[in-house]
């Protein structure tokens, strides 16, 4: 399952390389725990909490919510 969006950090990323995300605007909660490349941990690991960022995601294994961030875009938010 592959899915594309918006979404807001709410936790940083953490000692694991894990970041906690909401849909944005809507409130699905969802668990960013691999990359496809460095570059795009690094993107996502240097947002604060708050930042919207859209994403391709596809899912991490058999896992419940945890995702594998595939592209990372910093989005400007009004």
């Amino acid at each position: 399952m592959d899915r594309t969006g918006k979404y807001t950090v709410v936790d940083a990323c953490n000692d694991h390389g894990a970041i906690t995300l909401r849909e944005y605007p809507r409130n699905g909660t969802l668990y960013v725990v691999e990359y496809d490349d460095p570059d795009v941990e690094a993107e996502l690991s240097a947002l604060d909490v708050g930042s919207v960022v859209e994403l391709d995601l596809r899912r991490a294994g058999r896992r419940g919510n945890a995702w594998c961030a595939e592209s990372a875009r910093s989005v400007e938010t009004a």
